[in-house]
């Protein structure tokens, strides 16, 4: 009798375990991160078409313009609707400067504005790869942009124009690494940079 006891014992542990396995009670459905990147292809889109424009006027004017970018930052978060999938939204911010010189000694600056977007999109993560401590994944966003430029002089009478705009983002291929602390590596398409480099916590 103890024998079976025991046996039933042993059999109920090890199905206890069995099932905790399958299905933990810790398991992290939320998580939420923040990465960085050079710039976006809005960003490189918008800047570079303004750079263009603003070193065309400078050469002809003999008056030399820098263009500074500052980078795009980024912040996220996701809930694990299903083990492939993945809903949450995604928040972005990038900037650059512009200065414009009287001469080519570059020591009188005549005019400097500065110009960012902060967007928000609602995105879907879908997951190719769901490993507790590797994920290889895909997302989709899209949102709103807003547009803060200040031009300075060549502004309206407060100095300061703002608009809002369609946001789009598409991450072909994004890579994490880390169980409940990770590292993450993104390849992007839109308003986050085309290469992000950032950390994230699941919880």
């Amino acid at each position: 009798m103890k024998r079976i006891i025991i046996l039933c014992l042993i059999l109920t542990v090890l199905f206890h375990g069995q099932v905790q396995a399958q299905h933990p009670h810790n398991e992290c459905t939320h998580e939420v991160g923040i990465d960085a990147g050079p710039f976006s292809f809005m960003g490189s889109l918008i800047y570079g078409t303004v750079g263009f424009f603003e070193a065309l006027g400078g050469s002809i004017s003999h008056k030399p313009v820098d263009l500074k970018l500052y980078g795009e930052y980024g912040f996220h978060y996701y809930y694990q609707v299903k083990p492939w999938c993945q809903v949450g939204f995604r928040a972005t911010l990038e900037g650059a400067g512009v200065t414009r010189f009287s001469d080519s000694t570059r020591t009188v600056i005549t005019d400097k504005y500065k110009m960012c977007f902060l967007t928000l999109m609602p995105s879907v993560r879908f997951n190719y790869l769901n490993r507790p401590w590797v994920r290889i994944y895909s997302s989709i966003d899209l949102g709103a942009s807003y547009l803060f430029d200040s031009r300075g002089k060549s502004a309206d009478k407060d100095g300061k124009n703002t608009n809002f705009m369609f946001a789009f983002n598409i991450t072909p291929i994004g890579v994490t690494v880390g169980k409940r602390f990770y590292g993450l590596f993104e390849t992007n398409f839109g308003y986050a940079s085309y290469v992000v480099l950032g950390i994230g916590y699941k919880f």
